[in-house]
């Protein structure tokens, strides 16, 4: 069987190509499998592709070359890529293959090429799971995305139908994310992974449940890119290989994305638009934590005049964005003219809701929304939404997306799934949703619900969790008498670097973040309390870092001092005992609300060990001096 061989820059990654009248692919991860051979192929109305098909052409090509996104997680993005285009002909039609070769990824799409119309019945493409793979992160489709993603056994994946993305752990500390980009431009539609009992490892491509009919439109017509993100968990983390596969900006001039904070009513004050005075509260509230919006949601129209609103929130320099249904802005002439006359009265942003689609003609409205935003430098929030797919690159100013399990679950979960989001979700969301582009889970909730975390960990989440447009969910009065108010107020919302110090799914995570030339750091951890390991090896080397802490406060459980910092080695005997003492006594720790805060110095080489409650957490604000 004739084979072509695609390696990324550095030989990290290596995609096979399979060929015998059939296509298949593999793609390995310094050896390894992340893609183990499986199907590539489509069936169009006009031919089947999976099958007696004739090699016409094979074409390569290196891309490299950087880009910036007004609103990211890095300061800029790297497009590296060995690629390589197969022709192949099926009853007088021709069909192309592409596979890129990234060092932390891979993609393949396939495209049939022509003029006039076409209709994709179905896709034959896989993600066959490696037999090496330990264990599958997978949560099953809802057109919500408000899911749990759970640890699946490859035995048992044909039980249900899983949404993108889906995450393998595999042998030797790799891991790959199997993932979409884009299913926007172009408007094909999102897909979904179903397998069969006999092969429950083969993760096939399926239209969305609600598309009913076949994927349609004009010649030339690709499937989007079928793409895995292979590596280490930071290599998961840090990817831009999915904005990589989107078609660049559509914004001109992208002046008017500005990422930031927003105060926001809903999660604790449902009626809040309905109430003028309110809102204006809101706003106070806003300008004295420094954040640079506040979000009036559902229920505004005929109760809270946002015309009004605009000048009042501009003088405490505060931008307002205001709350849409999807469904009253599906034809285009209609949202149109409410975007233009939003624009008028100086709104910052829309936040619109209620998606809860992949089908084609949903996938539309996102892209006809995104495009109109643009014309009236609106900047966009999706919401009961799809999940993205590396579109920050194409549609910048769509600063955040839902489809995701979030905060907002809280306020009454038990109608649609038990559970809600704790903290192992919490722990897992980094490596999966979130990877894939900024997600809309709202954090930060102390007392106006149950949350099972810690305040430590609801801060930490401000920092852990991508969004461009973070909302934050408690009600002000609590925030600003909160001991992690300064926190709140300096955090960022878009990032010059990103890194994962450590992690592990539905365990723990500890990331640490760059703005200028300060880093935050945060850790959050999951149903028992652990120590979190710090090396401060990412700091510059020519400056004494000062170092703004805040913690869960384990104070009386156990001295500062000897649970911060340099512990005895693993081995002795003091550390052993130190250890299952605040094991024990975290155990039974039931102020989750008391935070600890500290001032110190770090410096590049020192290293720390935090102890963290049970699903508790940490946040730490590093200024150079």
């Amino acid at each position: 069987m004739p084979v072509f061989k695609l390696f990324s820059p550095q030989k990290k990654v290596t995609v096979n190509l399979f060929f015998d009248g059939s296509l298949s692919y593999q793609v390995l991860v310094d050896g390894r499998e992340a893609v183990a051979p499986s199907p590539l192929g489509l069936v169009s109305a006009a031919a089947d592709f999976t099958s007696s098909l004739k090699l016409k052409g094979e074409e390569r090509r290196r891309l490299d070359y950087e880009y910036q996104i007004p609103a990211y997680k890095k300061a800029s993005c790297r497009d590296t890529a060995n690629c390589l285009t197969l022709t192949f002909e099926k009853d007088g039609i021709d069909m192309t293959a592409e596979a890129r070769a990234y060092d932390d990824g891979a993609a393949v799409r396939l495209t049939i090429k022509g003029a006039g119309g076409a209709q994709v019945l179905s896709e034959a493409t896989a993600y066959n799971v490696p037999g090496t793979a330990i264990e599958v992160y997978a949560q099953k489709h809802l057109w919500s995305y408000e899911d749990h993603y759970h640890p699946v056994t490859k035995d048992e994946l044909w039980q249900n139908v899983y949404a993108f993305p889906v995450l393998a752990r595999l042998e030797g500390g790799y891991w790959a994310l199997y993932a979409e980009a884009p299913v926007y431009g172009g408007n094909y539609g999102g897909g979904v992974l179903r397998s069969s009992r006999e092969e429950p490892s083969k993760l096939v491509l399926h239209r969305s449940p609600d598309q009913r009919g076949p994927v349609t439109g004009n010649l030339p017509f690709s499937t989007p890119w079928r793409a895995v993100v292979t590596g280490d968990l930071n290599d998961i983390v840090v990817s831009n290989l999915l904005e990589n596969l989107n078609p660049p900006s559509i914004v001109q001039d992208p002046s008017y994305i500005k990422p930031g904070k927003l105060a926001w009513h809903w999660m604790v004050e449902n009626d809040g638009a309905a109430n003028p005075k309110r809102m204006r509260e809101y706003v106070d509230y806003a300008a004295e934590m420094g954040f640079p919006y506040s979000l009036v949601d559902g229920g505004w129209p005929g109760k809270t005049d946002i015309a009004e609103l605009v000048p009042y929130a501009r003088g405490k320099n505060v931008g307002i964005w205001i709350w849409e249904h999807s469904a009253a802005v599906r034809d285009k002439s209609e949202a149109e003219e409410k975007l233009k006359l939003w624009a008028s009265w100086g709104v910052a942003g829309v936040k619109i809701d209620f998606f809860e689609s992949d089908c084609q003609e949903r996938i539309a409205q996102y892209e006809m929304l995104a495009i109109l935003a643009d014309k009236y430098r609106l900047m966009l929030n999706f919401h009961g939404c799809s999940k993205p797919t590396g579109t920050s690159r194409t549609w910048p100013h769509v600063l955040s997306y839902e489809g995701v399990m979030g905060g907002e679950y809280l306020q009454n979960f038990s109608t649609y799934l038990p559970g809600g989001p704790d903290a192992a979700h919490n722990c897992t969301l980094p490596f999966t949703r979130n990877a894939v582009g900024p997600m809309d889970y709202t954090p930060v909730i102390y007392n106006s619900y149950l949350t099972g975390t810690t305040d430590a960990h609801q801060t930490a989440l401000t920092v852990i969790f991508t969004s461009y447009a973070m909302h934050i969910s408690e009600k002000p009065e609590i925030v600003l008498q909160h001991p992690c108010r300064p926190f709140l107020s300096r955090v960022p919302s878009v990032w010059d670097d990103t890194l994962l110090l450590e992690g592990m799914p539905a365990a723990f995570v500890t990331m640490a973040r760059r703005r200028g030339d300060e880093w935050y750091v945060a850790g959050i951890c999951a149903r028992r309390p652990r120590w979190a390991e710090l090396k401060f090896d990412f700091l510059s080397p020519r400056f004494t870092y000062a170092a703004e802490l805040y913690t869960d406060d384990i104070s009386g459980d156990l001295p500062f001092d000897q649970a911060a910092g340099a512990l005895p080695d693993a081995d002795d005997k003091k550390c052993a005992e130190l250890m299952a003492s605040f094991s024990r006594k975290c155990a039974h720790q039931h102020n989750i609300h008391a935070v600890k805060t500290e001032k110190f110095t770090v410096k590049f080489d020192d290293d720390f060990r935090l102890p963290l409650s049970v699903n508790g957490g940490f946040v730490l604000r590093l200024s150079p001096q």
